[in-house]
Parts: C-alpha cells; structure tokens; sequence
C-alpha cells in the first residue's frame, strides 16, 4: 500500500470526483461530513486539514481526511464533527498504524466512526439515531403514530393553537436571510452558556465555518438554513447539512416564550417533510441520548468511539487520558458533583 499527503485544498477535479464516487460506493459514508466539500470548507477556515491517499495496485482506494497539531490527530471539524472517517469502499482493509505513520500522527481520537471501520482495540459502541424517510414522510409518521409515539400525534394540535394564537405558519427550507442565520449563532452559543457545555461558535473559525456551509450548494452537498415562522414571528431554525441521501440535523433553535407550543418539534416535523419531498432518505439526528430522539428516531447508524494510536509516549498518554475521561464520564460516584461541574464550565467560558 502506497500512502501520500497532500492539503484538502490542493485536489483537483478528478481527485475530487474519485473521492465522491467511492463515498457513493459505501451505505456507511452518505452522511454529508464525508462530502469532500464538507472537508475543503473545513480547510478554508483552519490550516490544519490534511488528505492522506491510499493507493494499492488498482490505484487510489481511499482518502483520509484529518486535522492535526503536532502528533495529534482529530476528525476534520474538531468538536463539530458528527461523522468522519476513511473515504473508501466497503470492506476496505485499513492498517491504521501505517495510516498514521504516514500522515505523521502518534494518535487519532474520533467518537463517529463508522463501525464498519472501528480496529478491534480501543474502541465503544455507539449510535447516530434517524428518521427513515425512504418511503415518504407520510409512510415515516404513520409508522411513528402507529408504533405509540404519542408525542406526534399530538403535533398536529398544537399547530393548530399556535397558528391560532400567534398567526399562521410558514416554513422555509433553504432560507437566505442573514437574520435567521444570525438568530441560531445567537441562540445556540447562549443554550451552550446556559447549560454549561463549550460555545459552538466562541471562535472565528466556527462561525465562518456555519457561514460557508451555509452558502455551499454543490450538487450533492450543501448547508441547510431552515426557518419556521407563526406570523411574524421566528419561532424556530435551524442550521444543518445534506448529501445526496441524507439531511443532517445539526443546530436548532427555537424561541423559549413559546415552549407550549413545542416549536423546536413543529420544526422538526418540518424538516423531516422537507428532507422527503427533496428525495433524501433518512434525517439524521446526530448521536446524543436527548428525549426527542427517541420520540421521534426509527433507525439508527452504528458509530465506533476510541481512538488508533502509534506505540510512544504521546500516544500513551493521550490513552491514559482518553481512559481517564471516559471513567469521569460513566462513574456514579461522581453523578452528585457532575452539576456543580457545568457551572464551573459556564463561570470559566463566560
């Protein structure tokens, strides 16, 4: 296996159709993260985005998209990354050791692998949950209704009331209005305060990052700035992404006065419906155990967290950490202290 390095910026367009012709040859990549646009807009706000190619004697057989500080390595994205992976077909054999060595990483963390591409060490089962949509919007909420999900069936009142009371209701799917864009930056960069997690969008980069998506409208990707109005009113949006087969459902928001209405559902509901007429077959919700999900999810994608490492002393200690966090994260003992945590968080970020 021959293994080079070049910038994500640096493909041409040949390489460009190879890479989204492999992604179509894999069910796991449909995901718009594994878009080699989602990764040269990426690369446009932060210079540390590197392409690794495997070439075998067939020629190439896969890109490795990755960021990088020093030895370490992360998904394209950081923290912002809900699917990443190796850009090849299925059954593709990887030797990460090797990967890693060439692209001059000690490790490589990522918590949304494709468990179809997970090492057999070092890793945990997790999962990105969906809303089939592959038979119509209509086919996915009957199934929903029928299956007990109560909470749906109640959607459909509450919509009535709020168009009632507050005016009647639009939905934009692909809104351009800078008004909109700037109220989900606001609002989720205040829920993430609020609720003691990092800000999204406290640097440069990720809110240039959103604007590009944003803007991007190649053929089979772009970003999606969703917006739900009851008269006048803004009373939820939402920022995501799409691919060819999949809506991603990244960043909503929605306005708290009218939590009784449930608008951050009505948009949800709205998406999905927009996601199906445009002939995208699942809605990905991005893995996270929240309340909704499980209302209104049908499927699921199975993820891989861990990380590959190189035998060293970085990479030993980036394990024990790695370790370390995950205990932090799981052991009861500490479940009392864990509220107390998030507010040191949010006095720390501001």
């Amino acid at each position: 296996m021959k293994l080079s390095l070049m910038g994500a910026l640096e493909m041409d367009a040949g390489t460009l159709a190879h890479w989204r012709a492999l992604q179509q040859s894999n069910p796991a990549l449909a995901s718009p993260y594994f878009s080699p646009e989602f990764t040269q807009q990426v690369a446009c706000t932060r210079d540390d985005v590197r392409v690794a190619v495997l070439e075998d004697a067939r020629g190439v057989v896969g890109y490795f998209p990755h960021q990088r500080r020093g030895g370490r390595g992360q998904p394209v994205g950081g923290g912002l990354s809900d699917h990443h992976g190796l850009i090849c077909a299925p059954g593709q054999p990887i030797d990460w050791a090797a990967l890693l060595k060439a692209c001059g990483l000690a490790f490589w963390a990522f918590d949304h692998l494709p468990l179809s591409q997970a090492p057999q060490r070092s890793t945990r089962r997790a999962e990105s949950p969906g809303l089939d949509l592959s038979r119509g919007f209509a086919a996915w909420k009957q199934a929903r209704v029928a299956a007990g999900g109560r909470r749906i069936a109640e959607l459909d009142r509450k919509a009535r009331k709020m168009a009632r009371e507050l005016g009647p209701l639009r939905f934009e799917a692909n809104s351009q209005d800078r008004r909109v864009f700037e109220t989900v930056l606001r609002l989720k960069s205040e829920q993430c305060r609020r609720t003691g997690v990092p800000d999204f969008f406290s640097q440069a980069w990720t809110r240039e990052l959103a604007e590009r998506l944003w803007h991007c409208q190649a053929p089979g990707f772009g970003g999606r700035l969703s917006a739900l109005f009851a008269g006048d009113q803004l009373v939820g949006a939402h920022l995501g992404m799409r691919s060819e087969a999949v809506w991603h459902w990244w960043f909503p928001v929605y306005a708290h006065e009218h939590a009784r209405h449930s608008p951050g559902a009505q948009l949800l509901m709205a998406v999905a419906h927009a996601a199906a007429e445009e002939g995208h077959r699942l809605l990905d919700l991005g893995k996270g155990d929240d309340a909704y999900k499980h209302s209104f999810a049908d499927c699921a994608s199975p993820l891989a967290e861990g990380w590959v490492f190189r035998p060293g002393p970085l990479a030993a200690m980036e394990a024990a950490r790695g370790g370390l966090r995950q205990w932090l994260r799981q052991s009861p003992w500490l479940a009392p202290i864990k509220p107390l945590v998030r507010r040191a968080r949010r006095l720390v970020t501001g």
